[in-house]
């Protein structure tokens, strides 16, 4: 085993041996870093062994060791877990002091025996309140002038053709499918690589907030733009005629492309507040919650197109879609332009 692997090489004992499971860019675990810094020096045969979660080695010594959180110190065969000192330092150092001395420090009930090793406990970490901020972010990415621009214009291209409202359901389901399928594989790619890049997290968070806020300036401007009667940064007129000889054909495998092909044509509308999702999730380090998290977030994205392709398709006409995104299309902008830049600072102090 990993575990004793490392007691060889460092010529510790298991009661002296200190292993830190963390991940880069993690205030928690600096926190508690600090904490064996105070403690450490009064052991002098104690050594401290750094582990980032997400090598194989920390994934063994995770395995090893039935660890649930990060930070965890590991002090011979003693967990201590983030839950079980929940940011307290004194509590941690209490703790720490306890096992150097071969005393088990007492049971939490945050931490039973038989509970699931951090990968299998990560879906039952997920804070509700989390998923809803995800999927409320989804939906101010997703309802935007842009969209509603393009499903005024598609739904309009059916009913003409076809003549019949219902005939929107398939364009409005095999579009949102080509977008979610789009959105969520880019998303899976580019939190593959923020994970990767976990050394240069504090960089990448620093470039992530300057994104946002430049993005969100953006926004504004693009709003100040458009109530003065100007001409806006975000339009998507030159993309109608690709899609108009597509919708005339009525292929379900064409809706479907048109949705892939749109997403990629919607990303300066929705790719700020995609990048800002994906850099959160990307520091909590546990795959099966963050795919998730992905997931909503892109129901999100799809759900307008959805709500109001069924509403077109129950009657409203594609004109009045397009008439409330005229009318309303500066408040869209100066909304998701400020939201941009509050969650600037909030992601760059960690505080989300």
């Amino acid at each position: 085993m990993l575990a004793l692997a490392v007691i060889l090489l460092t010529g510790c004992s298991p009661g002296s041996q200190v292993i830190l499971i963390e991940a880069p860019g993690c205030t928690k675990c600096a926190a508690a870093q600090r904490v064996l810094d105070e403690v450490l020096p009064q052991y002098p045969d104690a050594r401290l062994v750094h582990y980032t979660y997400y090598t194989d080695e920390g994934h063994q010594v995770i395995l090893d060791y039935n660890v649930k959180d990060v930070p965890s110190v590991i002090v011979g065969q003693t967990v201590i877990g983030y839950k079980s000192y929940d940011g307290d330092g004194d509590k941690l150092k209490a703790m720490l002091t306890a096992a150097l001395e071969n005393r088990s420090p007492e049971a939490t009930p945050d931490q039973p025996a038989d509970e699931a090793p951090l990968d299998s406990q990560a879906l039952k970490d997920i804070q509700p309140s989390s998923m809803a901020t995800v999927f409320l972010a989804g939906l101010l990415a997703g309802f935007n002038p842009c969209l509603l621009a393009i499903l005024a214009f598609l739904s309009s291209t059916v009913i003409t053709s076809s003549g019949r409202s219902r005939d929107i359901i398939p364009l409005v389901i095999c579009f949102s499918l080509g977008i979610f399928v789009v959105y969520y594989l880019f998303g899976v790619g580019l939190f593959r690589i923020f994970q990767d890049w976990q050394s240069m997290a504090s960089s990448i968070r620093l470039f992530l907030s300057l994104l946002l806020v430049f993005l969100g300036l953006t926004q504004i401007e693009d709003a100040r733009r458009l109530y003065g009667g100007g001409r806006s940064l975000f339009k998507t007129d030159w993309a109608l005629k690709y899609f108009q000889g597509g919708v005339s054909g009525r292929r379900l495998s064409t809706y479907f492309l048109m949705g892939a092909l749109f997403s990629l044509v919607k990303a300066p509308c929705v790719g700020a507040v995609y990048l800002a999702i994906i850099g959160i999730i990307s520091s909590d380090g546990y795959s099966s919650a963050a795919l998730l998290y992905l997931m909503l977030y892109n129901l999100g994205i799809i759900l307008p197109v959805l709500v109001l392709g069924g509403v077109m398709a129950m009657g409203m006409s594609p004109e009045s879609i397009d008439r409330f995104r005229h009318d309303h299309r500066v408040s869209i902008r100066v909304a998701t332009g400020l939201t941009l830049i509050v969650l600037a600072p909030l992601i760059y102090w960690q505080l989300i």
